[in-house]
């Protein structure tokens, strides 16, 4: 082991060892390995977790295991976890179980798992725990939706449910608030928006690394939300605690607004799955990633119209199968002035694109590595990054082509920006669907690998399948004029498949009608088995 591997161990076996933990000193266990993650190499990384794992120096199974995660992205360690927390029994609260879930969840969005495990993990290991997480609401907080067979006649009110809702700049909150002002406006429904802010909005347990999603606090009670000129009526939920209370008012919310359908926007909403488990109320669920979304809902949408449980092991794909519908998300681009102000972009006849929301973790030194090469065969060429950082220009200037790399920072008019670039490079992520979609609309070609919702959104025949053909492909477009503007033509082309939201929210309703009839035929099942023998004629 290298002296900066010793030191690096010592220091994290001596964080570890803390009796008492507060806040920051979780924030800075966290950092530490976030840095060892980036300063050592996987090897090294792995020698120092099997030496914890062998002498530990705490008995914090949920800190321990989730330390040993991350240096070594072995699923292994959350298996561990989710198997003590089950065994728990009475012990563990639902808040504890959802605070986990989420965590984990979190980790597995951003990649940071090898590969390994992950095909199982997901439908098995954590769908089950988070089966058991909802099934914990009903039963120990006793939050159990009444039942109502679905009306007569077609759809007339839909309760639209998210985990967040932020700003106009998130882009689920937009996704959410497009559809919901859609089936409002275009189809003449009823619809009112439930922000359950039901993702973790405190800190539950010692898991590294924490988790605490963003709340609005100025989005409470009931009111008018307006977007882009637009408004659907909302109930917002603010309190931080996942507790029996806010998810009995918020269960009190929807029942007394009596929808015929809920839309849960997103996986994981446990007050629709709440909804949905006990057969209370139709439920479909609209997923904002491409792959496997976890929900409990009657049926589970697409994010494309490829089908994602085929790729799944036989032995769990069953809950998942039967209950998928093909579907595409669909996008609707944000409003924009057109040209975009004063940009840092220089005298740069080339720009490469590189957009999202978590940059500082997205842009890898892989990644740097990547653009540097794809820079080494573009002269004159710079790669431009947009959105909030903190870590990431330092880490550019280090690169070794950073002077051809600059970090703008976030910027309200993304299209305008698309409109100054000539590619868009997508890292290794699963993110970053509505990006891609923006840039696409613009005609921006798209280079990425070949997984992740940015292939899903580029389509049959842009992705590469590794590195050197991501390069190749960047470096063709800066080269041929002719190719950059038949594969842009290919984008706008693309975008007009995507984009179509309206026939979206058309075959959402479709699916939601659906979702009724199996409701109906499961209560006229159930009232059949409860009904006494008719007595006979002679009797």
């Amino acid at each position: 082991m290298s002296d900066i591997a010793g030191e690096q161990a010592a220091t994290l076996k001596a964080l570890l060892a803390e009796r008492q933990f507060n806040a920051d000193r979780l924030n800075a266990l966290t950092a530490h390995c976030e840095r060892m993650r980036r300063e050592l190499d996987l090897d090294a990384r792995l020698s120092i977790a099997e030496d914890l794992r062998r002498d530990p120096p705490t008995t914090e199974t949920v800190l321990l295991h989730s330390v040993l995660f991350q240096l070594s992205g072995d699923l292994y360690h959350y298996e561990r976890i989710l198997h003590y927390l089950l065994l728990g029994g009475e012990r563990v609260g639902p808040q504890l179980m959802h605070y986990t879930y989420w965590c984990m969840a979190r980790q597995l969005f951003l990649a940071a798992s090898a590969p390994e495990k992950l095909a199982a993990f997901g439908p098995c290991d954590l769908f089950r725990f988070y089966e058991e997480l909802v099934l914990a609401v009903t039963r120990r907080w006793g939050i159990v939706p009444p039942r109502h067979t679905p009306r007569n006649g077609p759809i007339r009110r839909v309760a639209v449910l998210t985990n967040q809702f932020t700003n106009d700049q998130h882009q689920p909150s937009r996704d959410c608030f497009d559809y919901a002002s859609r089936l409002q406006d275009d189809f003449g429904l009823d619809v009112a928006i439930i922000n359950c802010n039901t993702m973790p909005l405190r800190a539950e347990s010692l898991f590294v690394p924490p988790m605490v999603a963003e709340l609005v606090t100025d989005y409470e009670g009931v009111f008018a939300l307006t977007m882009f000129g637009r408004q659907v009526k909302t109930a917002s939920f603010t309190d931080r605690a996942f507790s029996k209370n806010k998810l009995s008012t918020i269960v009190g919310a929807i029942d007394g607004y009596d929808p015929d359908l809920l839309v849960t926007f997103g996986g994981a909403n446990v007050v629709g799955d709440l909804f949905a488990a006990t057969g209370a109320r139709p439920v479909v669920c609209l997923p904002t990633t491409s792959g496997m979304t976890i929900s409990l809902a009657h049926l589970v949408l697409g994010y494309e119209e490829g089908n994602h449980t085929a790729a799944m092991p036989a032995l769990y794909r069953g809950p998942f199968a039967w209950r998928f519908r093909p579907f595409t998300l669909g996008f609707s681009p944000p409003p924009t002035a057109g040209a975009g102000g004063t940009l840092d972009l220089g005298d740069a006849a080339f720009v490469f694109a590189v957009v999202g929301t978590r940059l500082d973790l997205e842009v890898t030194a892989e990644f740097l590595a990547l653009a540097d090469s794809i820079l080494d065969r573009c002269p004159g060429a710079v790669v431009v990054f947009a959105g909030e950082v903190e870590q990431l220009p330092a880490r550019l200037k280090a690169a070794r082509n950073g002077a051809r790399m600059r970090s703008l920072g976030h910027l309200k008019d993304i299209r305008a920006f698309y409109r100054r670039c000539h590619a868009y490079l997508n890292p290794s992520r699963q993110g970053g669907g509505g990006s891609a979609a923006y840039a696409i609309a613009e005609g921006l070609p798209v280079v990425t690998l070949a997984w992740g919702d940015v292939a899903s959104v580029a389509g049959a025949g842009i992705p590469v399948p590794d590195d050197a053909a991501y390069v190749e492909r960047a470096a063709a477009l800066f080269a041929d004029p002719v190719l950059r503007e038949r594969q842009s033509e290919l984008s706008r082309v693309r975008f007009r498949t995507v984009g179509d939201r309206h026939r979206c929210t058309e075959r959402l309703l479709a699916y939601g009608e659906e979702a009724r009839d199996l409701l109906r035929a499961a209560a006229k099942a159930g009232a059949q088995r409860e009904d006494p023998p008719s007595a006979s004629v002679a009797e």
